[in-house]
């Protein structure tokens, strides 16, 4: 599972090259940025119908809200706004992260450190 952890950040950092990626709050800006995550942007703080403003320059856009019921109700309101106004939605690695038993996008951080120290990692 830890191999394929790092290749879900891997992937998900190259295509933050060129990206903007969305997520809640400051703290799961920080983990993605510590993973090498560029271009993460928080909606703390803000209206939805702010989004295209925050996006400003980016046509296509990650949605990486948390698997719980909050973030679920977010991505709905969120996906709506965003292709009434043209973005291109990169959607998968959202749904990915069940696959790596993850809820909260703020826990990638700790997961992919955590293998790094396993009796597995090389």
């Amino acid at each position: 599972m830890e191999r394929s952890l790092k290749s879900f950040v891997k992937s998900l950092s190259q295509a933050s090259q060129s990206s903007a990626v969305l997520v809640e709050g400051k703290r799961d800006r920080w983990a993605l940025e510590r993973l090498g995550v560029k271009n993460v942007f928080t909606i703390a703080g803000i209206r939805l119908t702010d989004l295209p403003d925050l996006l400003e320059g980016y046509a296509h856009v990650i949605l990486l809200f948390d698997l719980d019921k909050h973030g679920e109700s977010l991505t709905k309101k969120a996906k709506d706004i965003l292709l009434r106004e043209g973005y291109i939605l990169i959607e998968g690695y959202r749904e990915k992260l069940k696959d790596y038993g993850i809820t909260y996008v703020e826990d990638i951080y700790e997961k992919v450190r955590g293998s790094e120290h396993s009796p597995d990692a090389r």
